[in-house]
């Protein structure tokens, strides 16, 4: 079979060829769903593509000269499940309509593209994931700066920041959008998993932005755009309206003008922060609970679990939103009976952002509308809920919901209690709410109980007790005859139609009632599709204000979350303040004790300042538990910045406005980089962007290549953080008890331990932090506990233990003090010789250092 399609010069079949003209106006990435009859059928490589992602059968059809096509089809009334399987692969479809009478067409019946549905814009599925925001992207760049436009199309939120070039890959890892939209010149960020459509770089544009902007909100001018003095931001908006338009979404008025955001309001999270520290997504486990967002989520509308997975990814960094935000997490968990029947309200409610979005779209239905009815229904109580409200926050919150009684009234008036799915077969509108509706169902009505009377009154008639008076939908209404009655038919009977074991026949007061029943039902659907849309566009007239309505539930939602968890947890609000203290007592990290048992995970305290208390380097065991004690360091200043309370016994912090870490070994083998390369490019990263006012989490810098390479950069590493100009809050964990020696020489640097205990049986791991440093990583006791066999086990501490008295009495002749005994040492090394006669007096520490890893590269050789 032919597979990829066919050259213009090659022959098809008509059909085929006006599949063809439609097909060559599409991307690559678009899947065709052609209309034909009950089906929507996919050809050439779109059929071979389609069938293997969406499981579905592949055949064949005649294409013309070019023999037999591949052909695959779906249902058009269940379409919505497959389209969503191929937009998860990152593909779009163009839904291909018969918008001619089959009947009335001379040859080919007209098609064209209807819809063009993408990852970002796919609005028809009511249950389609939405506790995440699902992101449209446009990303505009020019001399280092980039623009991004963002679009959730499913709750109309529109907004635009600019950041540095080298700020775009954490940013766009932030969103985790569905689509992006690039220029020409622009290259693929790295690391993307999104559809991807480029642009010729006119469509950035400022001047052609600010158009669309002008004509897509009605503006009177281009001074009227709020941040029309940011080209880049007016092009990367424009670009946003401009694939909407290419992509046939015309009814854009469920989305909100575009706002600016200032960079300067969250704090900047870059992408290996957001994976280390598991903010929203697990490095090692699928489960939702094993990230902080899960642990926090216990939001109850798909509103609510938005708005705190924005409030994850973006912490604040004005004290005063932090404490605006505090302060109502504080009232909520302050009275559990209050927070208890807020999320009582809150329990089922429907995501109502995208169903007003469905609405405003024309791809909604009437159990839509319905949802918001009872939405609408829950608000009254919802404000009576937070009348005893005394923070700021609630209140405004309470004056944002409005119950709009006339939307909800006018929809309990004109819906049925159980419409159904579809639009234009009847059976959505209440009796008594059109007059014109009533009488056309009244006539309905008798029209059907004439039928009755009337084929009882033929059957008594005609002595054909079987007589029965059936409807189709080509012939309408007739009177069906069995075979062997036929000879009863009386003779003003007029045959219309032959069956297998029945023939069909009609009179002309049959046919005078087919006419008035069927003109009947056929008006109502009309009818009652017309009242449904009047309905919609009366609650379209209050879209703005019930959009405001549903953020203020989601943010309601979220808040009741937070004091929720809070409670449920026992965690405590922290004082957040512009000093530079960080002081947390009695520490525990917010995932990991979730997943231990009651009262396992050990407590631990932290202090940090600017400056006695400015880096602690933290030494101890593998296994003992370092990267859990910084890791919650870091996400218990992350909580306190969104809002929320968090697990220690008290805590102040003192605002961060980035965090920065390097945890974990990982390399970039596609780009030539190995592990060492990528620490070393993160760590240069952190160098550069660093503030006194950031708090950087550091595990194990220097590992990724020779034990003195990495003892030498660490060290010189530690006295840039401590003794340079920026001096930002650090936590370096490390295996190089080396390092300990710089408490001695920096004031601002303090030694930590995680202590264990020595037992005949082997090394407990307490995991309690304390002051001091440790000069032993019990590595081969880890080993044993991973199951590395005895034997190898047992040869390791025989070589540890001969290289750790070599480099003892190396240690001790550097440090002056040749005359300690060697008769210990295995074998005998001459270099220990060379290192008697040298003169140590004026080797600096940093010298000294240099000088035993020389030695201890010799004794390997």
């Amino acid at each position: 079979m032919a597979q990829s399609l066919p050259s213009l010069d090659q022959k098809l079949t008509p059909m085929m060829e006006q599949y063809r003209s439609i097909k060559k106006s599409l991307s690559a990435d678009t899947i065709l769903f052609f209309r034909l009859g009950d089906f929507y059928e996919m050809f050439f490589d779109d059929a071979l593509r389609a069938s293997e992602i969406l499981n579905i059968t592949l055949t064949g059809r005649e294409g013309g000269p070019v023999g037999r096509v591949p052909m695959c089809g779906i249902p058009y009334h269940s379409f919505q499940q497959y389209v969503r399987i191929l937009l998860d692969r990152n593909l779009k479809v163009a839904i291909c309509e018969q918008i001619g009478d089959p009947q009335a067409a001379k040859g080919l019946v007209e098609r064209k593209v209807t819809r063009i549905i993408t990852p970002a814009t796919y609005l028809d599925e009511e249950a389609a994931p939405s506790s995440r925001p699902e992101y449209l992207v446009a990303v505009a760049s020019d001399r280092g700066t980039c623009a991004i436009a963002v679009l959730d199309a499913g709750t109309g939120e529109f907004f635009v920041r600019e950041v540095g070039r080298e700020r775009l890959a954490s940013e766009l890892a932030l969103l985790q959008p569905r689509e992006v939209i690039l220029a020409q010149g622009l290259s693929r960020p790295e690391s993307l998993n999104a559809a991807v459509t480029v642009y010729e770089d006119w469509v950035f544009e400022a001047a052609e932005g600010a158009r669309l902007l002008r004509e897509g909100f009605s503006l009177a001018s281009e001074q009227a755009i709020p941040f029309h003095d940011r080209p880049l931001a007016v092009g990367a908006c424009g670009a946003i309206l401009y694939y909407l338009r290419d992509h046939l979404h015309s009814a854009l008025g469920h989305i909100r003008p575009p706002a600016f955001l200032e960079s300067q309001r969250f704090m900047a999270l870059d992408n290996q922060t957001l994976r280390s520290l598991e903010l929203v997504s697990s490095l090692s486990d699928k489960r939702k609970s094993a990230t902080l967002l899960g642990t926090i989520d216990s939001t109850l509308t798909p509103m609510g679990g938005r708005t705190l997975y924005d409030w994850m990814t973006h912490p604040l960094l004005s004290l005063a939103e932090i404490q605006t935000r505090q302060a109502g997490t504080v009232e909520l968990a302050g009275s559990p009976t209050f927070t208890h029947a807020v999320r009582s309200l809150c329990k089922g409610v429907k995501d109502i952002e995208r169903t007003l979005s469905r609405l405003s779209y024309g791809v909604a239905n009437a159990r839509d509308l319905l949802g918001v009815k009872i939405f609408l229904e829950r608000i009254p109580e919802i404000q009576r809920g937070l009348d005893p409200a005394a923070s700021s926050i609630l209140k405004e919150l309470r004056s944002q919901l409005k119950p709009f009684s006339e939307v909800r009234d006018l929809i309990a008036r004109a819906i049925v209690e159980d419409p159904p799915l579809a639009l234009r077969e009847g059976g959505l509108i209440r009796d008594g709410y059109s007059r014109e509706l009533d009488e056309l169902r009244s006539l309905t009505a008798k029209g059907k109980l004439w039928l009755m009377e009337f084929e009882k009154r033929e059957a008594e008639r005609s002595g054909i007790r079987s007589l029965k008076v059936r409807y189709n939908q080509v012939f309408g209404y007739s009177i069906e005859v069995s075979k062997p009655n036929l000879h009863l038919v009386p003779v003003e009977y007029q045959r219309k139609q032959t069956l297998s074991n029945a023939e069909r026949f009609v009179v002309p007061e049959l046919q005078q009632w087919d006419e008035r029943i069927t003109g009947a039902q056929e008006k109502i659907k009309e009818l009652e599709y017309l009242l449904f849309q009047e309905v919609r566009a009366h609650l379209l007239e209050h879209l703005s204000g019930l959009q405001a309505t549903a953020r203020a539930v989601g943010k309601l939602d979220a808040l009741a979350a937070l004091a929720f968890t809070a409670v449920q947890k026992q965690w405590i609000c922290p004082e957040v303040n512009e000093s530079p203290e960080l002081s947390i007592q009695g520490g525990r990290h917010p995932v990991v004790e979730g997943m231990l048992p009651a009262g396992q995970f050990v407590e631990n305290d932290l202090f940090l300042d600017g400056s006695e208390n400015q880096l602690v380097i933290l030494t101890g065991p593998n296994m003992a538990g370092k990267s859990t004690y910084i890791r919650q360091t870091a996400l218990v200043v992350l909580l306190a910045q969104i809002g929320s309370f968090v697990p220690a016994k008290s805590a102040k912090v003192g605002l961060v406005d980035r965090i920065f870490t390097r945890i974990g070994a990982r390399d970039d083998l596609a780009h030539g980089e190995s592990t060492f390369m990528v620490e070393m490019i993160e760590m240069a990263h952190i160098l550069r962007s660093a503030t006194n006012r950031s708090l950087l989490v550091l595990d194990e810098v220097g590992r990724g290549t020779s034990t003195f390479d990495g003892v030498s950069l660490a060290w010189a590493i530690c006295e840039q953080l401590s003794g340079g100009p920026t001096r930002p809050r650090t936590l370096f964990a490390t295996h190089y008890h080396e390092l300990i020696q710089l408490e001695e020489e920096f004031a601002g640097i303090k030694n930590y331990t995680m202590t264990v205990k020595e037992t005949s049986e082997g090394v407990v791991f307490l995991r309690r932090v304390a002051r001091g440093g440790s000069d032993r990583s019990y590595g081969i006791h880890v080993a044993r506990l991973a199951g590395i066999p005895k034997e190898v086990t047992d040869r390791a501490t025989q070589i540890l233990r001969v290289l750790e008295s070599e480099n003892t009495e190396a240690t001790r002749i550097i440090e002056g003090k040749p005359d300690v005994a060697m008769q210990d040492l295995t074998p005998s090394n001459p270099i220990l010789e060379e290192l008697r006669v040298l003169s140590i007096d004026s080797l600096t520490p940093l010298e000294a250092l240099n000088r035993i890893a020389e030695w201890k590269g010799k004794l390997w050789v």
